[in-house]
């Protein structure tokens, strides 16, 4: 009996080639039209905390699951990273802003202190700039290295003999001035009147406030550490990965496509046509010469064998793509965990004092830098969504035969 009838185009098509082949996947998958961000971030400590895990296997082995993931996990958070860059966008006009009262308000005391420098040295109180050098360099000290009082201690021979005082009195009369001016102030009333009154009359109108902040040298050092995490994440985003995520793609159709799993599919589905065409042989039209008839049980069941092996392979692969992933992922939460745990070392420093220190607000501009490059930190979500997954098939089917 002759009868008009047409399969399904898809598994036709799938006879003329490899039916793995047709069922290899691309990285796509739907994405949602409509998704609410998480709460906005106020710092990268917060951003970095909430930061969702990489996605599992399962979770990128179809697209669905895929579609399900990124629009309840990724992209929400995605959204609240770009929410937050919006609300800081000028925060480095701020930045700035202070950063030049700071520089200006440093260099207005330089010269102040420089001043006062100079006068002791008229006053016979303290040796030149070039006596100090070279005092120095005759004690042979590594001047990189050398902590303040080694250098106290290098110099302090020399300016003993200029208040005509031994060095162990110097340095006690130093030490004291450290620990309490006023009482230094009475110690040299009552024991070197005299030198007292060398040092009050060069120096009674001189500004109390100081030059060097005691905040500078760990605020410089964080500055240093920042300058070195920007370099660390500058080449982990110079390794386009999302190049290197579309050549592991190639390569793992490459591996579908070698796979046993995938012999076996082919095998099985160009079985389940051949079966097909005999069973539909034996059909009969109805009276108005058309009928719409469910594929047999046989089929559904050699669909979920397809399934299965679809399963085995999407596991192993999705594994194997996973761990490269996680590579870049992990590397990118160590940088930013560290910058984080910098920038509140940094703003707890900033509380020491009421004024703003130009180290600390050099160190906010580079925070401020690494702040929006925070959409660094989803890009291994994107490219652990891009696995080429291999869908299900179809376990339920009809056939349509007829005019109509």
């Amino acid at each position: 009996m002759a009868l008009a009838g047409t399969l399904l185009a898809a598994p036709m098509a799938a006879q003329d080639t490899r039916p793995a082949a047709d069922m290899a996947g691309t990285g796509d998958y739907p994405v949602a039209a409509q998704v609410s961000a998480m709460r906005s971030f106020a710092t990268i400590a917060e951003a970095v905390k909430q930061l969702p895990a990489l996605p599992t296997v399962e979770q990128i082995s179809s697209s669905q699951a895929k579609y399900i993931v990124d629009s309840t996990t990724y992209t929400p958070y995605r959204l609240a990273v770009e929410q937050t860059l919006a609300v800081h966008q000028y925060d480095q006009m701020q930045i700035q802003s202070r950063l030049t009262q700071a520089q200006q308000k440093r260099a207005q005391r330089t010269q102040a202190t420089m001043q006062h420098y100079n006068r002791n040295v008229e006053a016979g109180l303290l040796p030149s700039q070039q006596e100090m050098m070279q005092i120095l360099m005759n004690s042979g000290l590594d001047l990189n290295k050398a902590t303040e009082q080694q250098i106290m201690d290098a110099v302090a021979g020399n300016i003993s003999q200029k208040w005509g005082v031994s060095k162990d009195e110097y340095l006690k009369i130093v030490t004291l001035a450290q620990q309490n001016p006023k009482r230094a102030e009475e110690y040299m009333k009552a024991n070197h009147p005299d030198l007292y009154k060398r040092l009050y009359d060069v120096n009674h109108d001189t500004p109390t406030q100081e030059l060097n902040d005691p905040r500078d040298g760990r605020l410089t050092e964080i500055g240093e550490e920042l300058r070195t995490l920007m370099e660390q994440l500058t080449t982990v985003m110079g390794e386009q990965q999302g190049d290197l995520a579309e050549q592991w793609k190639n390569e793992m159709i490459k591996d579908w496509l070698a796979s046993e799993e995938a012999k076996q599919v082919d095998e099985i589905e160009r079985s389940i046509w051949l079966r097909v065409e005999q069973w539909q042989a034996g059909l009969e039209l109805n009276d108005n010469g058309m009928a719409d008839i469910n594929y047999p049980d046989w089929w559904t069941a050699e669909r979920k064998r397809e399934n299965k092996l679809i399963d085995s392979w999407n596991k192993r692969a999705a594994k194997a793509w996973l761990d490269k992933i996680e590579v870049r992922h992990k590397q990118l939460q160590e940088i930013f965990n560290k910058v984080a745990a910098l920038d509140a070392e940094n703003e707890q420093l900033a509380r020491q004092s009421e004024e703003d220190n130009m180290f600390y607000l050099m160190n906010k501009q580079q925070l401020n830098t690494l702040f929006f490059m925070l959409p660094e930190l989803t890009t291994p979500y994107g490219n652990a969504l891009r696995f080429p997954c291999v869908d299900h098939q179809d376990e339920q089917g009809a056939i349509h035969l007829g005019k109509g």
